[in-house]
Parts: C-alpha cells; structure tokens; sequence
C-alpha cells in the first residue's frame, strides 16, 4: 500500500470518526425535540405490545431500532388498551394522534424510566447509520470523480451541520434518507452490472428503506425508472425487479413481526377518498395482492391525507397551511453552508470543462424530481423533509476536483469543520452566514428548521444559575419542563404538558422572567399570530441554545397584560384576572394606557 493510499484511507476513518464524535457530543445537552419523544415511545411499544395498531403515519423499522434499548432496560409503560386502536380508530380522517401523546407523556415523563439513557441509545444508533452512507459517499464519489474528489464528498458530509442536526435525532428522516441513498449506490452498479453481488444488496436496502419512511416511495420510483432507462441489460433488469418486489413485501412484513393482515380490501370509501378517483380501485387492487401489511397501506393514505391537508407554516414573515412552491428550494439555500454552496457552484462551473455522464445523471435526475415534488407539498415545516438532497448535492461538489488544484482540499475541509464549529451543538437552528446565521433565522424560518423544542436542558442550565427565579414560560415541545426541574407558570403550552400541575408564580416577585419558544413567539401555531408581538419588539436578556428567548419582565405591567389577554383567549377566567390584577398593581393606570384591542 502506497504512502498516498495510506494517506486517503486514514482521511476517511478520520472523518468518519469526527462525524461520530460531533454527533455524540452534540446530543448530551439536548432536550427531545417535537417528534423524538413520540418515535421513540412508539417504538418501545411495538417491542413490549408486538402489535402495530397505532403510530400508523410511519413505517416501524426506524422506530424498532431506536427502541432496542428498551429491550435491554427495565422499564414500565402504560397498558396495552390506553395505546392500541381499534378498527374504527385507525381509518384515515378517524385518525387522532392524542392517545399516542399520552403514551409517550406517561411512559417519557410519568413513570420514572430511564428517559435520557433511553432517548441516548437511541440516538446514537440513528447516528450510526450515517456510518455506511459516509462510506457509500465515499466509494461513490471516488468512482465518478476520484479520489481527492471523494475526500471532499466525505468532509462535506460527515462535516454537515444539516446532516448532524438529524442525524442524531430519534426520527425517521435522516435514517431513512441513508437507507434510501445507500441502497440507491448499488442500484446503480447494477445497472451498470446486473448480477447478483449488485442485486442483493440494493434490494435489501431498499426494502429497508420503504419499511423506514413512506416518502421512500417516491424514491425507490424514481431511481428505478432512471436505473431501467441506464440499465446495460434491460430484460434482466426487469426480471430482476420482479423479483425484488416479493423480497421487499417479506421484510416489510418481517418488520411488524408478520402480525398484520395481508391480501385484503381494508379501506371504506370514505378512507380511500383522499386518492384521485381514478386511482382507487387501482390502489384497492394493490392491497389485494402486494402481500403488504395492512397497517402499512394504512400509512400510505395518511401520509397522502396529511399532505394534502397541509400544516401550519412560516417563510420569511408569511404564515400558511398550504405552503409556498418556492419553499424548499430557498430552504435549501438559506440552511446550507457557504462552503458546500461555493463548492457545488464550482462544480457547476466544471461542466465546461466536462460534460455530464450517464453515471451522473443516475443521481442527478432523481434528485432533481425529488425537489420538484417537494415544490408542490403542503408540508412546509422543515428541511428534514428533503434531507436526501445533501448527500447528492456533496456527491456532486466532488466535481469540483477537475477544475480545483489538489492543494486547495486542506482549506476547503477546514472552512467546513470552521461552519461547522460556529454552530456546534446548536445544529438545528444552523443557518447560511450569508443571511445572518442562526441569530437571524427567526426572519426567515421555523419550526424543525430553527426551534423544535430542543433547548429546554440550557433553560434548565441559565434557571438554576439565575438561582431559580420566578418564570413563566411558553414552550413549544414535547418534553416536560418540570421533568427537567423546572418550575414555571405556563402560558401557550401544548396540551401535552397542561395535565400536570399548574405552578402559579408569586405576585410581586424580586426577580421575574418570560421564556418563549421562537414558534411561540413567531405565533406560527396560534390562530392570532400576534399574541406575543410585544416581546417580538423587546431585546431578550438571553437566549437559550438558539430557540428559547429570555425577557426581564420585572415590573413590567404591560406583560402581564398581555399574559391576562393570551389567558383570556383560552378560556381561563381566573389566570386572565389574577394577570390583570398583578398588571394593575404594578401600574394602577395601565388600563386607561390601553389600546383599544391590545392584541
């Protein structure tokens, strides 16, 4: 082995090792986000109940392997029945979330488990599975481009802050997201070589891909149909293909422990309403003959009924439902680093150079559709959705080595791991620094882009420093602030953490303060999005990790107003007059003050 072989060889177990350690490190101060705490607890149910009656909007395999620490520690969960749905309960449109929110609220938070051991284990082997996409990357890149080419691919990835902010989160987007680009790599060398030791592989990764996440299926579509029009043999692409669909059927079904029902017409009318008309019995013919489990066609529909119905969203000051077409594409740009958007306008540059390949386009054409599907989604509520890109978008910043001197890979590499260390641990919240990094995102994105409940251990860390001062806060998660010590008034927070206890705080005390969550401030949630506008005005006095602000409200009578006014709204009378009361006492003429509508 040459000393230049050497030298490639320990850059790529050097990087793959940074990846590692910066996802580790990154995890320990985090709280749960929004959908951690529900993958995980569903997960541990499939493992404790074996039955998959619930948790219908994802396939199980991420969820089961997350989990796999619950089979290793003692813990208790609620019964069976406060969990499993019936028959009724788990048509689309009947479909309700809630009784999987108590579950995880009781089994995280109420029983006394071991939650941060088991959200850790869980993590990191999330984490681990970026391990074989770095090496697939690498490989991959080194074929198209070569070998300094394939360090940059390789130092871009595990580097990413995009790619560790989910990387190491208890979620299916970035697991299923390497599944599907891994098993992508050796659909392509099938269709360069279509023998069994290509094969093999990319039908076992792609069965496990469309058992992690059902946007897989968009997907395993794409590359097939690019894969069969760039296949070398395309007759025994086809048989091949044929027979991968009946292996893919068994290890979908191996993943709910062959419990549910297969060959059947499981739908009513009604369910199958959310398919274009002409579509139905198309869809009703699959399920008779796929071998596909029934919860998992149940999946599909609710995955097409949630897209359809759209979310709550914010760009750039705007609020939706429905979303933007220009959504992702301006996402993309404001959340990726300056150092890979500089790199791949490189490689772009390189086309004059050299043309496009066959082998390029395999990766480049699915990718592209990809983003054109996601143009026309409803769900505008983070990049998570089109994390698959990145890895694609570092495949091809590899080009950039034909017009780049060799010399310039050593600063590169250190202007990414320099992005990367600006924002450490805080990778969620990460932004271009073009457009003001992470202390502006607030202006242009929210949600799982910039703030999804992962702050609460630093509000815990400035709590207990500040020795504890009298708090009131409005959280937008689904950890439990009181889990983590906290002992707060609540104002805006979801119901998932209004059953316990409500901690009213001391009038008149020394020392007070408002913690606001940025989508509480943003109203991103809220039917009046300005009922926090005034602290939108106010400089906060800190902000925890990059999502929680902090406001000095001592004495400050016009909080308390707002307080009694937001109080109001939900309907509770006596929080909105001891608000008022407090107001009043601070400033006995705050109410002559008043605009006419204060919201």
């Amino acid at each position: 082995m040459t000393t230049k072989v050497k030298l490639y060889n320990y850059a790529k177990i050097s990087f793959i090792a940074l990846y590692l350690v910066l996802g580790v490190l990154s995890i320990i101060n985090k709280s749960p986000t929004m959908d951690e705490s529900l993958h995980l607890s569903d997960g541990i149910a499939y493992h404790k109940f074996k039955n998959f009656n619930f948790g219908i909007e994802h396939p199980p395999l991420l969820r089961l392997w997350a989990a796999i620490g619950s089979r290793l520690i003692t813990l208790q969960t609620p019964p069976a029945n406060s969990l499993l749905r019936n028959e009724e309960e788990v048509r689309i449109r009947n479909w309700d979330i809630q009784k999987d929110i108590m579950f995880a609220r009781k089994t995280l938070y109420a029983l006394k488990n071991k939650t941060g051991l088991l959200l850790f284990i869980g993590r990191c082997l999330i984490l681990l599975l970026g391990v074989p996409l770095a090496i697939v990357l690498f490989e991959w890149s080194k074929a198209l481009y070569g070998k300094s080419a394939a360090i940059i691919t390789l130092g871009l990835f595990c580097m990413s802050p995009n790619i560790l902010a989910h990387a190491r989160l208890v979620t299916t987007d970035f697991g299923s997201a390497a599944l599907a680009v891994i098993a992508s790599f050796f659909l392509w060398k099938f269709s360069q070589n279509t023998d069994l030791k290509n094969f093999i592989p990319s039908a076992i990764f792609w069965a496990l891909a469309l058992s992690s996440k059902f946007t897989c299926i968009f997907y395993f579509i794409a590359f097939h149909l690019t894969a069969f029009i760039f296949a070398s043999d395309k007759r025994k692409f086809i048989l091949f293909f044929l027979i991968q669909l009946p292996v893919t059927a068994f290890i979908i079904n191996c993943c709910c422990f062959f419990t549910e029902p297969v060959f059947g017409n499981f739908f009513s009318q009604t369910e199958l309403s959310v398919l274009p008309e002409f579509f139905r019995p198309v869809f009703v013919f699959f399920s008779k003959i796929s071998f596909l489990p029934r919860i998992y066609l149940k999946g599909i529909l609710e995955s097409i009924y949630h897209a359809g119905r759209g979310h709550n969203s914010y760009f750039f000051g705007m609020y939706s439902t429905k979303g933007w077409w220009f959504y992702f594409p301006a996402a993309f740009v404001l959340k990726t680093t300056l150092v890979s958007l500089i790199i791949s306008a490189i490689a772009l540059f390189s086309l004059q150079r050299k043309k496009i390949s066959r082998s390029e386009l395999f990766y480049i054409i699915p990718s592209i559709s990809f983003l054109l599907f996601a143009t026309r989604s409803n769900l505008n509520i983070g990049i998570r959705h089109i994390i698959i890109l990145w890895p694609f978008v570092f495949l091809f910043a590899g080009r950039a080595m034909i017009v780049l001197k060799r010399g310039l890979l050593p600063a590169i590499l250190l202007v990414a791991l320099a992005e990367n260390l600006i924002i450490f641990p805080h990778y969620i919240s990460q932004f271009n620094i073009l457009f003001g990094g992470a202390k502006n995102g607030w202006k242009y994105l929210a949600d799982s882009n910039l703030d999804w409940g992962q702050d609460l251990k630093y509000l815990e860390k400035w709590w207990k420093k500040e020795n504890k001062p009298a708090l009131i806060l409005s959280y937008f998660g689904t950890a439990s602030p009181s889990y983590y010590g906290i002992n707060s008034q609540w104002c805006m927070c979801p119901p998932l953490l209004t059953n316990e206890k409500l901690s009213l705080m001391p009038q008149n005390p020394d020392r007070e303060f408002f913690a606001i969550s940025v989508m509480h401030l943003l109203g991103v949630n809220f039917a009046n999005k300005h009922f926090f506008a005034y602290f939108r005005a106010k400089k906060p006095v800190k902000v925890c990790g990059r999502s929680i602000y902090i406001y000095d409200i001592t004495n400050d009578a016009y909080a308390h107003i707002v307080f009694s006014s937001v109080y109001g709204i939900l309907g509770d009378r006596e929080l909105s007059g001891r608000e008022l009361n407090i107001a009043v006492q601070m400033n006995p003429r705050i109410i002559e003050s008043l605009p006419a509508d204060p919201d």
